[in-house]
């Protein structure tokens, strides 16, 4: 019998609660929060059209600090740390890949199991892979739609930074042009 008078209390204290968080999303502070996420989104879509790798992982790096800086949980911390080291493997990723002999170097030391496509799973490429998982995980949890619009571009911004570092990783190791065709010859 107390069982089912603390279920009901329950039941009562849940829709008093959600009643309070629904007011809460609705006053002008919140609305205001709303309305600027907007801005931020329209910021990261326009990091999208510029293809800019580095750019792209500068933006994540500020998200992820400024993440880490407002976490109100240590398992919050406890993601966000590794995404923060991997951010410096895949800068340096990216610096190797501009000079070619020392990333055809670099790609030689990868097992065949390390790469895709003939091309190195480097750092840069890891952190694309642990981040977007981070981001699906974010978007599983509660947030307005314009949080989750956020989470939706800055995981399709990974998307094109990974493409444009693609092309640049096939540039260094000479893949898919003519230099590579006549080497296969």
């Amino acid at each position: 019998m107390a069982k089912t008078g603390l279920l009901f209390r329950l039941a009562a204290k849940l829709a008093d609660d959600w009643k309070s968080y629904q007011q809460k999303e609705t006053t002008p502070e919140a609305l205001a929060f709303q309305d600027g996420l907007k801005g931020t989104l329209g910021m990261y879509k326009e990091l999208a059209e510029a293809q800019d790798p580095e750019a792209i992982l500068k933006a994540e790096q500020i998200a992820l600090i400024q993440e880490k800086e407002f976490a109100n949980s240590a398992e919050m911390v406890n993601s966000i740390k590794p995404g923060l080291t991997q951010i410096e493997e895949a800068r340096q990723s990216l610096e190797l890949v501009h000079d070619s002999d020392a990333y055809q170097k670099a790609a030689s030391t990868y097992a065949g199991k390390r790469k895709q496509g003939g091309l190195p799973l480097d750092g840069f490429r890891e952190f694309i892979k642990s981040h977007q998982a981070r981001l699906t995980n974010r978007l599983k949890a509660d947030g307005s739609h314009e949080e989750k619009n956020i989470l939706r571009q800055r995981k399709n911004n990974l998307k094109v930074a990974t493409e444009a570092y693609i092309k640049l990783q096939r540039k260094a190791l000479s893949i898919g042009n003519a230099k590579s065709k006549a080497m296969a010859r």
